[in-house]
């Protein structure tokens, strides 16, 4: 924490760069201001105090608290207490990136480009640094600055929009500029189950046709391995319509090989089984400690309520002698 001050709201200016764009008609938005208009500004934005490169008038750069800044804005507040801190261009992006690192709103390519940024000005620091200093792990690290990697407003307004999956945003950002836009269509509608290993599948065929100095812009159709969903399998357990489909003649070996995929093969069952009662088993035997404590704490009170009923009757006695 650095310095608390109280000072005229006219004197903050928004950071040129933002995580976040506020939105003034959400609902949540008009919350705020409606809250502060009844109960005043609570806390304290934080702020560092900078100076204008033209007109040398001192003001304070927001570093925290865009949101509840228009807010108090919005609501007619005059003054406002803030945090003063000290901190250079580039601490106050990581310190940015720290406060914003849970808050869902936050756009994942502008994110990105800020995790760019930092790196840019601390050309010192590595991708593993900067993991280490927002607690996230260096592959994390890697896949979002992977997202730079995508050009297109299109694209980077369906990621930031949750349109496209963050999974799948990290595959599309693999591929060559010039393949992702015929990419996005299934960016969008397929799972990552299908989507990610589709898009590596081809970037090998793109590497591969590269070495061997071949054209690799006409795509080759390679089924994808994928799970079937939990539900259809269940279902074909019941029915066996897929089997009859197939043609399939060893049906028994089919179930057999369906019920292995659930886990509800004979050994899968019998594996279950003897864990389930190891824990029940477990959990009677907590069951009968709890009780055998409180049946002791039980004796011990009763035990301790009668010694000191004993010694009152015996200071009683003693004082009739006395």
């Amino acid at each position: 924490m650095g310095q608390l001050a109280t000072v005229p709201i006219g004197e903050i200016r928004e950071n040129p760069v933002a995580l976040r764009a506020v939105n003034r008609e959400g609902e949540g938005f008009l919350g705020l201001v409606d809250s502060i208009k009844q109960k005043g500004f609570l806390g304290a934005l934080t702020v560092r105090k900078n100076r204008d490169g033209e007109t040398g008038t001192e003001f304070y750069e927001l570093i925290d608290g865009l949101h509840r800044l228009s807010a108090a804005r919005d609501a007619g507040i005059d003054e406002i207490q803030v945090d003063i801190v000290d901190l250079d261009d580039a601490e106050v992006l990581e310190a940015q990136m720290m406060l914003n690192m849970h808050t869902i709103e936050t756009r994942p390519v502008e994110y990105s480009r800020q995790l760019r940024r930092i790196l840019a000005m601390n050309h010192m620091m590595t991708e593993a640094e900067l993991a280490a200093k927002l607690g996230k792990s260096s592959s994390w690290i890697g896949a979002r600055l992977g997202l730079n990697k995508i050009e297109s407003d299109q694209i980077t307004g369906l990621i930031n929009e949750g349109k496209i999956k963050l999974a799948n945003a990290y595959a599309l950002a693999k591929l060559p500029t010039e393949e992702q836009q015929n990419w996005v269509e299934r960016a969008m509608t397929e799972g990552p189950e299908v989507f990610v290993p589709a898009c590596n599948q081809r970037l090998k065929e793109i590497k591969a046709a590269a070495k061997a100095g071949k054209d690799a812009s006409a795509e080759q159709f390679t089924p994808t391995p994928h799970m079937q969903k939990l539900g259809d399998v269940k279902e074909e357990l019941e029915s066996g319509k897929v089997a009859k489909a197939l043609k399939v003649k060893d049906t028994a070996a089919w179930i057999a090989a369906i019920q292995w995929v659930l886990h509800l093969d004979p050994k899968s069952v019998e594996a279950q089984e003897a864990k389930f009662n190891q824990q029940q088993a477990e959990k009677a035997q907590r069951k009968k400690d709890r009780a055998a404590e409180a049946a002791k704490k039980k004796t011990e009170k009763a035990d301790k309520a009668a010694a000191e009923a004993k010694t009152a009757q015996a200071e009683a006695e003693a004082a009739k002698t006395s």
